[in-house]
């Protein structure tokens, strides 16, 4: 069965480019312009992801809105949302991961990038539909790589949001908070011995808070930060790891 695509693009022009892109490997794609339109749209027919951009200053409050609005809704949680934008918006970026987006397209991008990483984004949604519980560590590692090109304080922003929206708020379902904060504590000696910069990353009602981090680390470099950063997500992961089976750390292309 052809997969359902509701499409969210102001700009005519980019919406039928990208509708021709999809329609040409077989999905099937309904064009939108009117965020109010969606729910309706969602509710007539049988949709499996909206993908939206974020690039049109009129309409971005509203398209993540929209965004908060079909997680809240029982009947789209589990529905698959999309945001296209460009990649040095890390507040962008931010504000779309808390609103409840489930995945990006930075641009500017190739129409072979583009589908590959639809089709991806597809493939691991099966994987959750058979019940399977799913990490893509190079979706992780992409937006890791995000932050590294993002000024100082957008580097601790997206930092936190990649650990607690992307990370925590799935394995914190799968292994339960008591768990969690025991691999948290693991995690403070971990930083204290092998990526200093993380040292002052405080764990509280299961989020980590990174407000003390900038002070902290004055004077290390943007790219030292990243690599402690991402030496501290892949420790965390490989806490999890050991802890249960029950859960695929997949390796997409990105």
């Amino acid at each position: 069965m052809k997969k359902r695509i509701l499409l969210l693009e102001p700009d005519t022009g980019q919406a039928e480019l990208f509708a021709r892109w999809l329609k040409e490997v077989n999905y099937e794609v309904k064009l939108e312009d009117n965020q109010e339109e969606i729910p309706s749209s969602l509710s007539e027919g049988k949709f499996d992801m909206l993908i939206m951009s974020l690039d049109h200053p009129r309409t971005i409050n509203a398209s993540l809105e929209l965004a908060r609005a079909l997680k809240k809704d029982q009947r789209f949680q589990e529905f698959l949302i999309t945001a296209l934008t460009y990649r040095k918006e890390v507040k962008k970026i931010t504000s779309a991961v808390e609103a409840g987006v489930d995945n990006f397209v930075l641009k500017p991008f190739k129409t072979d990038f583009f589908l590959k990483h639809i089709e991806t984004i597809f493939k691991e949604f099966e994987l959750k539909k058979q019940g399977k519980k799913v990490l893509d560590l190079n979706y992780i590692n992409f937006l890791i790589q995000l932050a590294s090109e993002a000024s100082r304080k957008d580097f601790f922003l997206l930092a936190s949001t990649i650990f607690n929206r992307l990370i925590m708020d799935k394995v914190k379902g799968i292994l339960g908070e008591p768990v969690v904060t025991v691999i948290a504590k693991r995690l403070k000696k971990i930083s204290e011995e092998d990526c200093e910069s993380m040292r002052e990353v405080k764990f509280s009602g299961m989020q980590f808070l990174m407000d003390e981090m900038d002070k902290a680390s004055k004077g290390v470099p943007v790219k030292k930060l990243v690599v402690d950063f991402r030496n501290y997500v892949y420790a965390f992961l490989q806490l999890v790891r050991v802890l249960t089976s029950d859960i695929l750390m997949e390796r997409g292309k990105w």
